[in-house]
């Protein structure tokens, strides 16, 4: 016994050395969000995630310190959410991937159990840890954005401030909302630092203030701008001052803040009224799409959700339903949203009760209270706690607003928590498991790069084998259409609808429906393909493909069916809107028309494909179709709609009343 106690402190002090390495690799290792997924960062990734439940279960049974937990309310809330995190991997369709990508949230309650017993186990006092914790989250998020800053800093020079500015500052996780997210986490705990008598302390303090605020402006977050009028508003409440001075220090935080917005072009256009005829805004566009989908999500699997970080695998499901957005997603962009679409109504009773725990001890514990509810605030714009910095950083809030029970948890409770997180670790390392099926579609399109009779077999028989695994995979089923257009037009056909049901604005599908009708002898179905082609990208009009004989003897029929696609889109969408108005800019557009001339060839490339499937080891997937344009640079005066302008319900629409199906015989 005695021998056991003297070498825990040994033990878990490597471990926590561990954890906070690989946090601090993975969070600056730019873009370290996206290559904590990639082979040797994995590693760090592994350490971050594992060392916190280690930690957990080695003082849960060591015999000479007992283990300190939280009050019962906090300790069965953070319980209560980790056992909905396992069931909900468990149950779900994808329970293999989901059980790994459940394991940055449980790391996160892992760390909150074991932060909450460094804080009050030992001899020293509370106050005193409670400082020393405050004083190394400044410094570790301080180095963070000393690291952002320097980072972005180095564009300056070459690319002029108002272009670094429009670029915004994505270091070090790689995307600008992580920048803002860092950015709120240190606003308030480096204030709070300016209150005491340690002078170093108070300047760590002053320069974590300026590092934030610079942070949120060169991230131009919109959500950042109004996670920080929560903070200053919150903090001014809670501030010991005399009423007239609160007013006045609100109007100069009011100006102050009006400035802060005004500096930066992105958070500037808040302040502008959008122009009816202009275009919709793409990020908003994306945003209302990503929460309907999330919403339906949820609604379809109300209790428990899809399964933690399986958003990737079940959008595509809801993608035709959608008026606009992403052909696929690796987060719905708002906590609350992504809670209920992964863990359905137990994951946001989770989030609700800790918000009703928080708000109960905000007199006692005002810093972190108000860092809370500014993250809280901006988490409604965006989803971060699959990346182990916000989890963590959230746990240490969350550590220091939690009371201490009246009397220490039992030895017999202690190993209780420890039992739980064993087999919760067990689940994740007996029954996690990656997804094959991006592997396989990567490995059949590498074999694309040189068309041979053999690659192809070999690529076909790989795409067959990932939908196998996952039938609601645009980039297999579009893939396999085209491999088998020529050889099997009939399946390449079914393909190619289920492209379309998964993705109906997905640029060449309908052309390839087209092809396969066209294989088949049907060629009124193939024009009314091609014009389904031509209205969802415009472009495809004057492609250099309408010089094939065989299409082009199909350019008046495509033309009068590309007439009826638009008449029925009209009655489709309302008049006012920004769609309704490009069907006058294709209306006067031919099959054909600009196609003569020199031209251009690629093959589309999925460069957020490895994003998407969390493995940034696999090769960046190359479509087989080969795009064909025209090398004529299109005339500026007349600009035609983008490729996907036409609201997706629409194009499936048109798809079913004009190309359906053909009943097997």
């Amino acid at each position: 016994m005695t021998r056991a106690t003297s070498t825990a402190p040994t033990l878990v002090g490597v471990l926590w050395a561990a954890g906070l390495g690989g946090l601090a690799v993975i969070t600056l290792a730019h873009p370290g969000a996206t290559r904590m997924h990639a082979w040797p960062w994995s590693l760090a990734l592994a350490a971050t995630v594992l060392a916190p439940a280690l930690i957990l279960i080695r003082r849960a049974f060591d015999g000479g310190r007992p283990l300190v937990v939280p009050a019962p309310a906090w300790t069965w809330t953070a319980l209560g959410t980790a056992a909905a995190i396992i069931t909900s991997a468990l149950t779900s369709p994808y329970r293999g991937p989901s059980l790994l990508w459940s394991a940055p949230l449980l790391a996160g309650i892992a760390f909150f159990f074991a932060t909450f017993d460094w804080l009050h186990g030992v001899e020293e006092p509370t106050v005193a840890r409670r400082l020393k914790l405050v004083v190394h989250t400044v410094a570790f998020l301080s180095i963070t954005a000393a690291a952002s800053l320097a980072m972005w800093l180095y564009l300056w020079p070459t690319h002029g401030l108002g272009d670094a500015l429009a670029g915004r500052n994505a270091y070090t996780l790689g995307h600008s909302n992580y920048t803002a997210g860092l950015a709120l986490l240190l606003l308030p705990c480096a204030t709070s630092l300016l209150r005491g008598e340690n002078r170093a302390a108070r300047m760590a303090g002053l320069l974590g203030i300026v590092s934030a605020l610079a942070l949120l402006f060169t991230s131009g977050s919109r959500a950042g701008v109004i996670g920080l009028a929560v903070l200053a508003g919150a903090g001014l409440l809670a501030a010991p001052l005399a009423p007239k001075r609160k007013l006045l220090l609100a109007l100069v935080l009011l100006a102050a803040g009006a400035l802060f917005v005004a500096a930066n072009p992105r958070t500037r256009a808040l302040l502008a009224a959008a122009e009816p005829a202009d275009a919709p805004n793409i990020s908003n566009v994306q945003r209302a799409a990503m929460a309907t989908a999330g919403v339906r999500m949820g609604l379809d699997r109300p209790l428990l959700g899809w399964g933690p970080g399986t958003t990737p695998l079940a959008f595509p499901r809801y993608r035709a339903g959608l008026e606009g957005g992403v052909e696929n997603a690796l987060q719905l962009h708002s906590t609350p949203v992504q809670l209920w679409a992964e863990l359905g109504a137990a994951g946001v009773a989770a989030l609700l009760t800790l918000l009703v725990l928080a708000a109960r001890r905000a007199r006692a514990q005002p810093v972190a209270a108000i860092a809370l509810a500014g993250y809280a605030v901006f988490a409604l714009f965006d989803w971060q706690l699959d990346v182990p910095v916000f989890g963590f950083m959230l746990a240490t809030l969350a550590a220091l607003l939690a009371p201490s029970r009246h009397a220490p948890v039992s030895a017999q409770g202690a190993r209780a928590l420890g039992g739980f997180v064993l087999a919760s670790l067990a689940c994740i390392v007996v029954l996690g498991r990656s997804d094959p099926a991006p592997e396989l579609n990567a490995r059949a399109l590498a074999l694309t790069a040189e068309r041979t009779a053999e690659n192809d077999t070999r690529a076909i028989a790989f795409l067959r084998e990932s939908l196998a695994l996952n039938p609601d995979q645009e980039i297999a089923h579009s893939n396999l259409g085209w491999l088998l257009v020529v050889t099997d037009p009939i399946a390449a056909e079914q393909h190619f609808r289920a492209a379309a049901r998964l993705v109906p604005d997905k640029g060449g599908v309908y052309f390839g429906l087209g092809l396969a009708c066209l294989n088949q002898v049907r060629s009124d179905r193939a024009a009314r393909a091609f014009a389904l082609e031509g209205l969802n990208d415009p472009a495809f009009l004057a492609s250099p493909y309408w010089r094939d004989p065989a299409i082009a003897a199909l350019r008046e029929a495509t033309a009068a069916a590309l007439a009826e696609h638009i008449r029925l889109a009209r009655q489709r969408l309302r008049p006012s809107t920004w769609a309704a108005a490009q069907l006058d800019r294709v209306a006067p557009l031919a099959p054909g028309r600009g196609s003569d001339g020199p031209e251009r060839a690629y093959r589309r490339t999925r460069p957020g494909y490895p994003v998407l499937m969390r493995n940034l080891d696999l090769v960046v997937p190359p479509d087989v179709f080969v795009v064909r344009e025209s090398a004529t640079a299109p005339d500026p005066a007349t600009p035609l709609p983008p490729k996907g302008w036409l609201p997706s319900p629409v194009l499936v629409e048109l798809l079913a009343a004009s190309v359906p199906p053909i009943p097997p015989s």
